[in-house]
């Protein structure tokens, strides 16, 4: 897929959530699809911040980023190496419009209360034979699937 150029681009960030040989996904109340939790990277935020929020906002689920993906680096406090995703994917939302996604592998720590639970119409946590099933967008299945393969949780 090439990028037209007049096309608008927005950065956003989504956390595969893995735990058990299961992914959890939301089903978009617009869309109808189910797809990992994620959003828009907000000015201030740095993609791996903005999955996280992103994530604790829409299902209740504080989540961690996989260690395996998180850089042991920094530069005399000056600067430092941030959480890698372990996808980036572009997609067309319409158009002449595209997202961005930077894709973490994370894992639970604890649930709370979703603060913007009524964006989805319910949460589930899928095996990797039930998301070959399910209704997604494919890069959204192939992604799962990959971060499936790299928790080792198959």
């Amino acid at each position: 897929m090439r990028v037209p150029e007049e096309a608008d681009r927005d950065f956003t960030a989504s956390c595969f959530i893995v735990e058990d040989g299961k992914v959890l996904f939301l089903k978009h109340s617009k869309l109808g699809k189910w797809l990992p939790p994620g959003g828009h990277i907000e000015e201030d935020e740095t993609p791996d911040e903005a999955a996280l929020r992103e994530t604790l906002e829409e299902t209740g689920w504080k989540v961690r980023i996989r260690d395996d993906f998180i850089p042991d680096t920094s530069y005399e406090s000056v600067s430092e190496d941030l959480p890698r995703p372990f996808n980036v994917n572009i997609h067309p939302i319409s158009d002449d419009h595209l997202h961005c996604d930077f894709q973490f592998l994370a894992e639970p720590i604890e649930k709370q209360d979703a603060s913007h639970g009524h964006e989805h119409d319910g949460l589930e946590w899928f095996t990797i034979e039930e998301i070959e099933e399910i209704e997604t967008p494919e890069n959204a299945r192939v992604a799962a699937l990959k971060a499936l393969e790299l928790a080792g949780d198959q």
